[in-house]
């Protein structure tokens, strides 16, 4: 599984431990990262606000102005998914983490196995929970959850994300949309993405979705699409 993480530390040796911890850990577990590192919260902040699909966050609580724990504060009045983990030196702000349902407390200097224990948890719970992705569509932005996506179109300078209810218009090119997404979806051609649970059949040409619409299949994308919808069914028991 891909994950996008973020540390936030302003002491750079402990930024350089910490994101060499996460990359081994994910690494071990066969995952891939995409890290970013901030020296504070401000500057991780202004990020923040223009990406907001951060799956981890590591924070120092002990830095300038804009402290971890109100750094979580911020983040939780919109998001209730993203794993918060706090690096501290100081056992004082404990009872303030349990405000902003951080997923742990570890105090430094932090122990590999220890680092380890609680990004499994943090995974654990992000399989669990439902993902949104970010998207820039006529001057607004939106948040769609991908349990809603049904396909993906690609046109000229854009795609078209088709959701159960409606479609949007977004600033996106195909393959990259097709990373961000990840898992449970499906290129059937080379315009098209799928969403396997939403997929009724498959045809020697046509993807068929359940809500009637048929989507073009490649033929030398078939075997690939063939097997990724029954590997699907199979991991989840036949449940999509």
């Amino acid at each position: 599984m891909e994950y996008k993480a973020a540390i936030c530390d302003d002491e750079p040796a402990e930024l350089q431990y910490l994101s060499g911890l996460v990359r081994s850990w994910a690494r071990q577990g066969g995952n891939s990262v995409s890290l970013s590192l901030f020296p504070s919260g401000e500057a991780f902040w202004f990020q923040y606000e223009e990406e907001k699909d951060f799956d981890l966050l590591l924070l120092d609580i002990e830095m300038g102005e804009m402290n971890g724990v109100e750094l979580a504060r911020r983040i939780r009045r919109e998001n209730a998914d993203v794993q918060i983990l706090f690096i501290t030196a100081w056992p004082d702000f404990m009872a303030e983490g349990y405000e902003v349902s951080a997923l742990h407390y570890l105090m430094k200097p932090v122990r590999e196995e220890k680092l380890f224990s609680v990004l499994e948890r943090a995974a654990a719970n992000l399989k669990k929970a439902e993902r949104y992705e970010i998207f820039h569509t006529g001057g607004e932005t939106v948040r769609i959850s991908l349990e809603e996506i049904v396909s993906v179109e690609a046109f000229s300078h854009e795609v078209e994300v088709v959701v159960r209810e409606g479609s949007y218009r977004v600033e996106e090119t195909l393959s990259g949309l097709e990373k961000r997404l990840g898992e449970g979806f499906v290129r059937c051609h080379r315009s098209y993405l799928a969403a396997l649970k939403y997929i009724r059949k498959i045809t020697r040409t046509d993807v068929v979705m359940d809500t009637g619409a048929r989507i073009p299949l490649s033929r030398r994308r078939y075997d690939a699409v063939n097997q990724a919808f029954i590997r699907y069914y199979r991991q989840e028991g036949g449940d999509g």
